[in-house]
């Protein structure tokens, strides 16, 4: 961990404008020398490793790593030069590489190597390993790692593999039901390694974490945070606050991602939704923005962006909310217009999967964030048998705990039990260091306590109370009030004339058409 204060102040405050001038900015070609170029394959779609690219990105932005993404075939030749770390992945190993480029650069390449499946390993990685990876085909796997154990289904769709012998430091075991005789997960001697297997979901991504924290030399005490999502102005803001009390009685410090509002912001229900979420903050809560739903996968021509967040962003600071961070789904921070424009008010970020229906794949090179924790949902984690007794060592990685927002309190009851009952010691966000900054406001935490503009924030402010009687539909202009009332009184005055003269020669004819009736039907019958 740098101790900063040992830094002199020129210095700092160097590192500081650098910092902040590179949200949301391409990789430049020094940061590059310093990132991983992750190579892969096959995107394994429709296989029980399909995610699994994208698991590897976000593990390796919780360790605040610069990354850029390309398949083996969209390799150039001399590329790999240009990083200190490269990472393959084989998800079609009976795939050959067919790039001569890749194939060259890969067998010359003397850098920090990390492979993650198949046997093609290049002859540098096998000597200094010794490694032996062997065909392991089974109905089911026992994988242990970081204290948890976990039962995997076999994968008839592609090889799997274990490892049979090698030197350096062993990862975590796999026991095939078929033999079982366990083997390590994975090997490294610290410059290079090997994994046998990453699937989404599942304990090959701690297991796998456990690896690239000393792979990548990371340092610090990792936290564990609790992240409820899916917060909207029109959710149950009784539950919310409810909810806030409940963890805040339990001694649990959380955070809310919470949906941004870009219009009618001067609404009453919008006035309700930041005092819900001014008055969870008080509860011990962190708000963190969600990155708006967008239907593109680039917004490079879209100039509205960075204002709507820009206003919003003011509008939480300007009501003594203090924002610390946004959660987005990863390609936000591969894509170039998003990053520029939604994200670089942020040194702080949350990356969520991307939703699979969108078919959007992160690729292309993103920078660091300050602090990026790897999200696991709550129900993932409690999947995992510990081993050995209760767990109490922490995750590799920072980590955050995610929940879905409540549907009701009985399921909020559950869930704060279960978090209570668990080993975990969650960590309060807000005593990090996390800074927003917009044009006009800046909010910053530190030692858990929250800023904006420089002062601290009210944690036990008043809240005003909300107009119930606002209109949300803007009234005409009335200066003509009385006169259309007026005209109107006669026109229906008119109307009403017209419609009983109506009747009245209906009335009329009827008798009239009755009479003529029966003066012809008395002629006939006397006929």
């Amino acid at each position: 961990m740098i101790r900063w204060r040992t830094i002199p102040l020129v210095v700092l405050a160097l590192a500081t404008v650098v910092s902040f001038s590179g949200f949301g900015r391409p990789a430049s070609a020094a940061a590059a020398q310093q990132g991983a170029l992750l190579l892969y394959d096959s995107e394994a779609k429709s296989t029980p490793h399909e995610g699994n690219i994208e698991t590897l990105q976000r593990l390796l932005a919780s360790f605040g790593q610069a990354v850029t993404v390309q398949s083996e075939d969209d390799y150039r030749s001399g590329e790999m030069s240009a990083y200190d770390r490269v990472l393959v992945v084989r998800n079609a190993p009976d795939l050959e590489p067919r790039n001569p480029d890749y194939i060259r650069d890969l067998a010359a390449y003397g850098g920090s190597y990390l492979q993650i499946g198949g046997t093609d390993i290049p002859k540098r990685v096998r000597d200094r390993l010794a490694l032996r990876v062997v065909s392991s085909p089974s109905a089911a796997y026992r994988l242990t790692a970081g204290g948890y154990s976990q039962l995997l289904p076999g994968m008839p769709e592609t090889d799997a593999f274990t490892i049979a012998g090698a030197g350096g430091q062993a990862y975590g075991q796999v026991i095939p039901e078929s033999t079982g005789a366990a083997s390590p997960y994975a090997v490294s001697d610290g410059t290079v390694a090997y994994a046998s297997d990453l699937e989404s979901g599942t304990l090959t991504e701690i297991a796998l974490a456990d690896l690239l924290k000393d792979w990548l030399k990371a340092s610090g005490d990792p936290g564990m945070y609790v992240l409820i999502k899916e917060i909207y102005p029109f959710s149950d803001l009784h539950l919310l606050r409810s909810m806030a009390d409940k963890l805040y009685g339990a001694g649990i410090p959380f955070l809310i991602a919470v949906k941004p509002v870009f219009y009618n912001t001067d609404y009453p229900a919008m006035k309700r939704y930041l005092q819900a979420l001014a008055y969870a903050q008080s509860r011990n809560g962190t708000v963190v923005v969600d990155a708006p739903a967008v239907a593109a996968t680039s917004t490079e021509d879209d100039r509205s962006l960075g204002g709507k967040m820009t206003g919003f962003l003011d509008l939480l600071a300007d009501n003594g909310i203090a924002p610390l961070g946004m959660n987005a789904p990863l390609f936000w921070a591969y894509d170039e217009g998003y990053r520029s424009a939604g994200m670089k008010f942020f040194d702080s970020v949350f990356l969520q999967p991307n939703d699979p229906q969108l078919g959007i794949s992160a690729s292309g090179a993103t920078v660091p964030f300050a602090s990026s924790p790897f999200s696991i949902p709550f129900e993932q984690l409690r999947q995992y048998r510990p081993e050995g007794g209760p767990v109490r060592q922490p995750l590799p990685m920072e980590t955050a705990l995610t929940f879905d927002f409540f549907r009701d309190e009985a399921q909020l009851d559950d869930s704060v039990a279960a978090l209570s009952d668990s080993w975990i010691p969650f960590a309060d966000y807000k005593s990090g260091v996390h800074a927003v900054q917009t044009e006009n406001r800046e909010t910053h935490s530190g030692g858990g306590v929250l800023f904006v503009n420089g002062k601290s924030v009210d944690l036990n402010g008043a809240s005003e109370e909300v107009d119930g009687d606002y209109a949300y539909t803007q009234q005409a202009d009335v200066s003509l009030k009385k006169l259309f009332s007026v005209q109107n009184r006669i026109l229906m005055v008119v109307f009403l004339a017209v419609l009983s003269l109506f009747f009245l020669f209906l009335f009329l004819g009827y008798r009239r058409y009755k009479r003529k009736f029966y003066h012809f039907g008395g002629r006939n019958d006397a006929l």
